[in-house]
């Protein structure tokens, strides 16, 4: 009787884990590749893909860069804050003005927060 090809088993993570590591989702995907599609994917080629994702999202944050299934990634413009005077324990406070910025953020998808109630 042949044994059962051994599957990757699932990365769960553990009480003295601090996070997911870089180094961690590398691996994950280097195994899943190469458990799905049999040839062996090396951790450097996996690594030269997610390097060009990160930077295709950045580059495309100002627009809006979506990964389907899992959310979209916006830079958000904050408008400028006029300065003012408040009154602070009986003693008045100059505030300065704030100029004008902008923030990255990250939406989650409908079907990525679905994940999060179950």
């Amino acid at each position: 009787m042949a044994k059962a090809a051994k599957k990757p088993s699932a990365i769960l993570p553990k009480a003295k884990d601090k996070g997911y590591t870089k180094g961690k989702l590398i691996a994950h995907i280097a195994a899943e590749a190469s458990s799905k599609s049999g040839d062996e994917v090396s951790k450097k080629q996996v690594t030269a893909v997610v390097e060009s994702l990160v930077s295709a999202m950045f580059s495309y944050a100002p627009v809006g860069a979506a990964l389907p299934g899992l959310g979209k990634l916006v830079l958000r413009q904050i408008p400028a804050k006029p300065a003012r005077t408040i009154m602070s324990f009986g003693k008045e406070i100059k505030v300065s003005a704030k100029p004008k910025s902008s923030k990255l953020v990250f939406r989650f998808s409908k079907e990525a927060k679905e994940n999060f109630k179950k």
